[in-house]
């Protein structure tokens, strides 16, 4: 597990076959694609490492994390939320059932991987920032050197 109580997270936001949230998508594939963009945005960030040490890029980085956090935090609420009113306007209930299928499995995969994403991120940046501290003057020469590869 990531973090403590991680496991818990599986019953508070449904993914697998009992709760399906998903009409056709499998869990797994959901899982996945959401592992894998949580690990490029971890490499594509730690690739940018260089900039954290920068005065006024870290201010932005340091709100983009809070946005980050709480735009996934009301992508998560959404995709909790969502489902069962969503499957009945749009599957049970449609004259169409198949393009409504379509739009919710693709509405509420984007939902579950841009949240986690966006948490991801913000937890990155923050991290970041922290690992990396602000560079000092060029005169300095007790200042550590950040070289980018």
């Amino acid at each position: 597990m990531f973090f403590p109580l991680s496991n818990l997270l599986t019953d508070v936001v449904p993914l697998g076959d009992n709760d399906k949230p998903f009409h056709d998508l499998s869990p797994t594939l959901i899982a996945v694609l959401t592992t894998l963009t949580c690990i490029f945005l971890t490499f594509a960030t730690f690739g940018r490492r260089v900039q954290f040490a920068d005065g006024p890029r870290r201010k932005r980085y340091a709100r983009s994390a809070r946005l980050s956090f709480l735009a996934g935090l009301i992508l998560l609420a959404l995709y909790v939320q969502l489902p069962h009113s969503l499957y009945e306007a749009w599957i049970t209930n449609a004259s169409d059932p198949e393009g409504g299928i379509a739009l919710y499995d693709g509405l509420l995969a984007a939902l579950y991987i841009a949240s986690f994403a966006l948490i991801t991120r913000a937890f990155l940046l923050l991290a970041m920032l922290e690992y990396f501290p602000e560079q000092s003057k060029p005169s300095d020469p007790t200042a550590p050197e950040l070289t980018a590869p």
